[in-house]
């Protein structure tokens, strides 16, 4: 309604400025020769008519592609938490009209919808560019919220390529913006911001702080009355989230009973907000009964996480971790192993396209520091100008600019080599998780195998040479006459089965064993005085 009031009023202001530069025209017209010039003075004032037409008729074009883009942005935001796509759709629709139509306020709305939709779909790179492009917009250099609303999105995505004390940094300039205001965009922004700022404590190891910011972030919403934020754009939600993360800081410090209740709000907030991307909620509903010991349940909830991740375009390589790990603790290991399996190919996947995005970041951290020195030459040209005219004092002023961009350049670097050295930590300490998701399918491989032997499996020979060909080759090439019952015998010495072990699960006697063990030796030429375990362990 605000938006066809000022329209109207813009309306109503123009046909004043017609109806007095007619009356004005009329005036002269009727001051000068009323004979000669009768037509020509027609004739000019129905010119100025209809330039005034023509000038209606482009105002009422605009209003009608505003209220257009209005329409767009409303379905864009009414389809946030339901169908990414179509969001980002609507969105783009209402971004062609907005540039069309030059209205920097729309382009800012419509970039921040398709920028926020691509984060979710982990597309950062192009994210981004959509994040400079609002950047830019004359809405957001004048306006606070705005502004506030771009400084959180760039401190999500600094956030997403682990660069937590840009997130931090980030958080604090947005909030320092939009602190004094009142409106329940701003009050919802506050909230969001106070989380983003507790998740960056939370990645620096800083659990104190962390907490200290959810509670502010859950204070801060709790103060808006729950009928008042449902009719707040959809995209501007975060309440369900902002109970999900205190819950999540829990159940990280082993506190699953002060979790609980955080869970559940969390879920039955996501609910009433009506969202359909539920995997977060799920998620820590299996984190929970992970932590309780109740594994099948747990299992439950993951598996429901996996498939609506699937069902948004998500990746859940973390979440068929857990599976696996739920399953371990169940002793279903084939289970476990093809998780662990999917995780593990997944989660290096990702690590590649972080590496490209932090990269992309520390490019953008240059490139700003680059802009700041350029500024810094045009102001040091114009110190050089006064210099010129003879002022002693701007000397003065230029040696105190070159030591302050000295300074920041020092600053800068500094930066730069700690966001270097954070990299190298992050990548270092996923490829240990993947080496460690590598051993733990290789043990339960291992577990598999002896359970086989044990059992006198008549598959134990074939897992076996899985796992170890390069033993059947050296005793193939020793004795190319070796037959698969001595392979399977050797196989049970190369485990380390005692005599006597191999007696009870072959189901023959301790003599026959021997005897088996005396004719390898005479087969293989092994000497007396060489222990037959080492022989075959050092092959």
């Amino acid at each position: 309604m605000p938006k066809i009031a000022e329209v109207n009023k813009n309306k109503v202001n123009m046909k004043h400025i017609y109806f007095c530069l007619c009356f004005f025209f009329s005036i002269y017209i009727i001051g000068g020769e009323r004979s000669s010039h009768y037509y020509s003075r027609f004739a000019y004032t129905l010119n100025i008519s209809e330039l005034f037409t023509f000038l209606f008729s482009n105002e009422s074009s605009s209003y009608t592609k505003i209220t257009e883009a209005d329409k767009l942005l409303q379905l864009s935001d009414a389809y946030f938490y339901k169908d990414t796509s179509k969001s980002m759709m609507y969105a783009q629709k209402a971004r062609l009209i907005a540039e069309e139509i030059g209205d920097s306020k729309r382009k800012a709305e419509s970039y921040y919808y398709i920028a926020r939709g691509l984060f979710f779909l982990r597309q950062l790179e192009e994210g981004y560019l959509y994040i400079e492009k609002g950047m830019n917009e004359e809405v957001v250099k004048k306006d606070v919220f705005y502004k506030a609303l771009f400084i959180n999105l760039k401190a999500i995505y600094q956030g997403k390529i682990s660069l937590a004390q840009k997130q931090l940094e980030g958080g604090q300039k947005a909030l320092d913006l939009i602190s004094s205001k009142k409106d329940l965009n701003s009050r919802l922004l506050s909230s969001q911001l106070y989380m983003l700022m507790a998740d960056a404590y939370t990645e620096m190891n800083n659990d104190q702080k962390a907490h200290f910011y959810a509670d502010q972030s859950i204070r801060s919403i709790e103060k808006i009355p729950e009928q008042e934020y449902l009719q707040a754009k959809k995209i501007y939600y975060c309440k369900a989230y902002i109970y999900f993360y205190k819950a999540w800081l829990y159940l990280k410090q082993d506190q699953p009973d002060l979790a609980f209740p955080f869970i559940q709000k969390a879920y039955n907030g996501a609910l009433k907000e009506e969202q359909g991307y539920m995997a977060p909620f799920l998620e820590i509903y299996g984190d929970y009964y992970q932590q309780t010991k109740n594994y099948s349940k747990a299992i439950d909830y993951y598996l429901q996480a996996i498939g609506n991740k699937k069902e948004f375009g998500q990746t859940p390589e973390y979440v068929q971790s857990k599976v696996a790990a739920a399953y371990n603790m169940l002793g279903k290991y084939d289970k476990e192993s093809l998780y662990l399996k999917e995780s593990s190919d997944m989660l290096k996947l990702n690590i590649e396209k972080d590496k490209v995005h932090l990269q992309r970041e520390l490019q953008n951290i240059q490139q700003d520091y680059n802009t700041e020195k350029s500024k810094d030459k045009i102001q040091n040209a114009i110190i050089l100008v006064f210099i010129i005219l003879g002022y002693v004092f701007v000397l003065l002023l230029f040696l105190f600019k070159y030591r302050k961009i000295k300074e920041k350049k020092r600053r800068v670097s500094e930066e730069k080599e700690k966001l270097l050295i954070h990299k190298r930590s992050i990548i270092a300490e996923k490829e240990n998780i993947i080496e460690t998701l590598r051993l733990q399918q290789e043990g339960n491989q291992f577990s598999e195998l002896i359970e086989m032997a044990k059992e006198n499996s008549p598959q134990f020979w074939f897992r076996f040479h899985e796992l170890y060909p390069e033993m059947y080759g050296k005793m193939i090439k020793i004795n190319p006459n070796t037959k698969v019952p001595e392979l399977t015998f050797c196989a049970y010495l190369y485990l380390g089965f005692s005599t006597k072990d191999i007696a009870e699960y072959t189901f023959v006697t301790v003599r026959a064993v021997e005897t088996r063990k005396s004719r390898l030796r005479e087969k293989y030429s092994i000497p007396s005085g060489i222990d037959f375990y080492n022989w075959i362990r050092e092959l």
